[in-house]
């Protein structure tokens, strides 16, 4: 009884550190992020007729965003139990912008405690977070042959099985849940308990699938900005946006995979601009991506902090009724009080 009592304060105030600890590590990590790129940031802005492309850009990865958190909300509430939006959506973000702390731990573990402060189990949480992961990946792998005849040409017909594997999980779902449980034995880590539904798996898909197509948009507005011709570099950007950053979230070492995402961009950027512009491109790709994601993420959090319950203002007293005089017939006079006090007084 002892020991667990001396471990609790230790716990509440490890808790209480970590929640300073936490954000502050998060907005270094942006902060460095944007500061190594300030010059090349600037550069494109001073672009002439660069803005409309760079706002475009922008939104495009915005949308892709949100649509990356509509991926992990539909397992959740498919593995899950119900929370409201505004808990999902905060812990969502919260543990998205922890990317830009190096390791891919940070994330999982903001996950774990605030998911299971809001009754989410444990088992749950790293159920869909595996899920999540598996589904992105599979989804991105699945995009990226578009961009091959343009960049690896006919010899890369084996990025073909990518695209295979996720239209067999569309038309068998559960399917999904053995390759989970493959992947935590690969991991050396249990396999995960819980299980997504069919239609879950399915909306899951579809979700991640729109977030590749969108965010290579952005990708494509910062090409064309630089010279690429546009009908060309549509299917280069998109397909190779999705299969480099794909490929690059394995990548668990470095912050987001950085400098591994540059440089499987540049394989493709190639195809369509010189190198110095698509390094030029690459480089203000990790830029967009970042401001795009601080700003959502940021907006996310500050529209979901928690509500402030209204004081309580107390009721009213009613005054108490006051009880009538009685009626007393003129000329009788009142009788005297024989109060305690009266007969100690006497």
């Amino acid at each position: 009884m002892a020991t667990a009592t001396v471990a609790r304060p230790g716990a509440a105030r490890l808790r209480r550190l970590l929640r300073i600890l936490f954000p502050l590590a998060v907005a270094t990590g942006i902060g460095l992020a944007l500061y190594e790129r300030a010059g090349e940031l600037a550069a494109l802005v001073l672009r002439p007729g660069s803005v409309p492309y760079l706002l475009l850009a922008l939104a495009a990865n915005a949308v892709a965003v949100l649509f990356t958190m509509a991926t992990w909300r539909s397992l959740l509430a498919d593995l899950g139990p119900r929370l409201p939006g505004r808990t999902t959506t905060r812990i969502y973000f919260t543990s998205y912008l922890g990317k830009y702390v190096p390791g891919a731990v940070w994330g999982v573990l903001a996950q774990l405690r605030m998911a299971g402060a809001a009754g989410v189990p444990a088992p749950v949480v790293l159920a869909v977070f595996l899920l999540n992961l598996l589904v992105a990946v599979l989804t991105g792998l699945a995009i990226g042959p578009l961009a091959a005849p343009w960049t690896l040409g006919t010899g890369a017909w084996w990025l073909v099985l990518p695209g295979v594997l996720t239209l067999v999980l569309a038309v068998r779902p559960r399917l999904l849940n053995r390759l989970a449980s493959g992947a935590a034995r690969l991991a050396r880590r249990p396999a995960p308990e819980a299980r997504a539904s069919a239609r879950g798996v399915r909306r899951a898909l579809a979700a991640a699938t729109a977030s590749w197509a969108v965010s290579g948009l952005h990708l494509w507005a910062l090409a064309v900005m630089l010279g690429a011709p546009p009908l060309t570099a549509l299917p280069v950007c998109v397909g190779g946006f999705a299969l480099a950053t794909a490929a690059a979230s394995l990548v668990v070492v470095l912050p987001d995979g950085w400098g591994a995402r540059e440089a499987l961009l540049l394989l493709s950027l190639t195809a369509v601009l010189p190198w110095p512009q698509a390094t030029a491109v690459a480089v203000a790709s990790r830029v967009v991506c970042t401001l795009s994601e601080v700003l959502v993420g940021g907006a996310a959090l500050l529209l979901t902090l928690p509500r402030k319950p209204a004081p309580r203002n107390p009721a009213p007293r009613k005054p108490a009724p006051s009880s009538p005089a009685p009626h007393r017939p003129e000329g009788i006079p009142c009788p005297r009080s024989s109060t305690p006090s009266t007969t100690a007084s006497r």
